[in-house]
Order: structure tokens, then C-alpha cells, then sequence
């Protein structure tokens, strides 16, 4: 195991491109289609590995994490084995259920907080019975599998470790920065890292860089969006029912979808570009003090040398996600992962 991720598996071999990820994509419906061609598996057309899926499966870990009262670190490790695995694995060969099952028992091992493979099965018929056998040697034969798939390389960098590193950095250099993170604001920035392990991410991007990208939805968007919602004379819901981090507030001044996409994609902006304005933006307002706090964070950016293309890469991927689980339809995947599974028995 490497001690940074700069010389880590993680980065060096498991780090891709948005190309090379689509490429991996395209070889795993390729591979499926001849398998369904030779007769080795059946079609089922509702079986995507789309964000409705992805959804599906990030809260079916959480689910069984909860049961076994797993550690958050745990969890996301299990969330990206389960990524890197369907990369190389159509989901129609597979029994999804044995799969989250399986990458989260992997990764209770490698996070050092391991489960029974009894008791963490036990769990899993608890929670699904109708797809996961008695049988022991199949959680462990997919054990095998899962590891072969990901070429052994288990160990990982998340951005958990550098939101609190970031965190630390700005409590030591307050005279210098002028600035920390409450416990509120490193709570809500844990959060969009939690549901950030929905999107590929994980697979493209180091872990700080997801860190900063939650950092600043914390902080800058939420104030752009408080400045938005006074302008328009209105701090009230604008009838969206998401489960999303960003409305588990009930207070007025919660974030919405539709202000957050505005907020992502400003008309005729560039991608560092929008974070290079911002603080030029926040001048014109009264400077209070979360605008202030603005200031000094754009301030910390900027002496960072932190890739900020980057950053927007994944603040939009991250806001993006909560568009998509605005939309999701959990019956329409159940239902169809149901028809497939009861079918093969």
C-alpha cells in the first residue's frame, strides 16, 4: 500500500480519463452483446447501468452497511470496488445483490473492520431473500472474482482524509487565511462526499480535489444561492421533494435544484473561469460575513495551485447527480433487476 496517492495503484493504475472510461464502457456492451448473441445470457432491455442504477445500488449498500453498523470509510471503499468492477462486467451476467454483498465484505477486510462472511450474509438475506442463497462458497467465489476483476489492487485514497487535512491546514493558518470550516460546514461538505461515490469521480479525479469541489458548494454556492433568493424576493421551496443533502435543511435558505444549476453553469462562463469571478462577484455585495469567508477561501485557492478545472469537473458532476436523483424511479429498477434475477432461477 502506498502511503500518498500520487504513488498509488489507485492513481497509476486505476485513474482514468472520461475517454479511456467510455472505452471501457463500450468493451463491456460489446462483450455483452456477443455473450447474448451465443446464447450465454438472455436480453433484458431495462437493465442499464445508468444514474437511476448507480442510485439503486449506492443505496443498497447503505442499507446493508447500516445493518452491520459499518464505518462511512467502509462503505465508499465498497462503493468504488463496485465501480471499478462495472467497468469491466456487464450487470446482466451478474447477481447485483451478491455483488454489493461482496464488495462491501472486501472492503470491511481491507478498512480494517472486517464482518463474519456469516454474519454480513445472514444481513443480506435478511434485507433481500429471494436473491441471496444460503450457500457460503458463493460470497466467496465472488470474493475471488471481484478481486480478479479490479487486477488485485485494493487499497485507496479517500477524499475524506483531505477534507479533514484542508480542514486542519486552515485552523493552523488562520493568520495567514483568515479562515476555518465549522462543525456544520465539514458535516455538509462529508455529505457531498457521501453521495459523491454515485458518480464516476472516484474513478477519475484524486480524492482532494473532491474535497475542495464540496468545500466550495458549502460555502460559495450557498451564498450565491441566499443573494439569489433576495433578489428575487422569495426564500421559499420551490416544490422539489428531493432526498438530496442539499434539502435535508429545513430552514429557508436550503439549496434547490434548479438554483444549483444555475449556479453551476452561469450563461457565457468558463469552466475556471466561474471560480476565478466568484470572489470578483461577491465585491458589489454588502460584505458581510459569509461573504467575507467567500473572499478568504477564493483567497486560499488561489495560493493553493489546486487544478481548478478540475474542481469545476467535479462540482458539476456532483450537482448534476442531485438533478438526476430529482428524477430517480427506484420501482422501475427493482422491477426490472427482479424480472432478470427470477428468471435465471
Amino acid at each position: 500500500m502506498s502511503a500518498d496517492f500520487w504513488s498509488s495503484s489507485q492513481r497509476n493504475k486505476w485513474q482514468l480519463t472520461r475517454h479511456s472510461l467510455l472505452e471501457a464502457r463500450r468493451k463491456v456492451l460489446l462483450l455483452e452483446r456477443k455473450m447474448i448473441q451465443n446464447g450465454l445470457i438472455k436480453d433484458y432491455p431495462n437493465i442499464h447501468y445508468d444514474y437511476n442504477m448507480r442510485i439503486y445500488l449506492h443505496n443498497l449498500l447503505i442499507k446493508l452497511g447500516r445493518r452491520l453498523n459499518i464505518r462511512q470509510v467502509a462503505l465508499a471503499t465498497a462503493e468504488i470496488y463496485l465501480s471499478r468492477f462495472l467497468t469491466r462486467v456487464s450487470l446482466k451476467e451478474i447477481n447485483v445483490y451478491i455483488l454489493v454483498t461482496t464488495c462491501l465484505y472486501v472492503a470491511c477486510k481491507i478498512e480494517e473492520c472486517p464482518q463474519h462472511i456469516r454474519l454480513i450474509l445472514n444481513e443480506a438475506r435478511n434485507l433481500w431473500p429471494e436473491y441471496i442463497p444460503h450457500d457460503l462458497t458463493k460470497l466467496a467465489e465472488f470474493e475471488f472474482y471481484l478481486i480478479e476483476e479490479m487486477d488485485s489492487f485494493l487499497f485507496l485514497h479517500h477524499p475524506y482524509k483531505s477534507l479533514i487535512q484542508i480542514r486542519d491546514f486552515l485552523n493552523e493558518n488562520t493568520s495567514l487565511y483568515g479562515l476555518t470550516l465549522t462543525d456544520d460546514e465539514l458535516q455538509n461538505a462529508w455529505s457531498l462526499i457521501n453521495d459523491s461515490y454515485i458518480t464516476d469521480l472516484h474513478l477519475l479525479l484524486p480524492p482532494h480535489i473532491i474535497a475542495v469541489a464540496s468545500i466550495y458548494i458549502t460555502i460559495v454556492l450557498k451564498k450565491n444561492l441566499s443573494s439569489i433568493r433576495v433578489n428575487n424576493g422569495s426564500s421559499s421551496n420551490n416544490g422539489h421533494n428531493n432526498s438530496s443533502v442539499f434539502n435535508r435543511n429545513t430552514d429557508s435558505g436550503a439549496m434547490h435544484i434548479d438554483d444549483l444549476m444555475i449556479l453551476a453553469n452561469p450563461p457565457g462562463s468558463g469552466a475556471a473561469q466561474n471560480i476565478s469571478s466568484t470572489a470578483k462577484t461577491f465585491q458589489d455585495m454588502k460584505l458581510d460575513e459569509e461573504t467575507i469567508k467567500i473572499n478568504k477561501f477564493m483567497n486560499f485557492l488561489d495560493h493553493s495551485h489546486i487544478n481548478l478545472d478540475e474542481v469545476v469537473e467535479a462540482l458539476q458532476d456532483m450537482i448534476n447527480i442531485y438533478v438526476l436523483w430529482n428524477r430517480y424511479n427506484e420501482q422501475s429498477v427493482k422491477k426490472a433487476l427482479q424480472i432478470m434475477l427470477l428468471n435465471r432461477q
